[in-house]
């Protein structure tokens, strides 16, 4: 459950469409700061400007950590 506390602040990175029209989503992949995805696992839920987002792929190495979410 959503707490409404902000624990992070990330940046859109990319925007992929998931299909031909806007009824498919959209995924977003989101860079974010050191350390933000130390504790997520795979189906965990981000918000991002209030709604839950499943994450479905994250990568934790690098200068700049980043997950997806559909």
């Amino acid at each position: 459950m959503f707490t409404g506390i902000i624990s992070g602040v990330g940046r859109i990175a990319q925007v992929a469409a998931m299909g031909e029209t806007a009824a498919h989503g959209k995924r977003l992949h989101v860079q974010c700061p050191a350390g933000y995805l130390d504790d997520v696992g795979l189906g965990d839920s981000i918000a991002i400007n209030g709604a839950c987002m499943t994450v479905t792929s994250f990568e934790t190495g690098g200068a700049a950590p980043q997950f997806t979410v559909d």
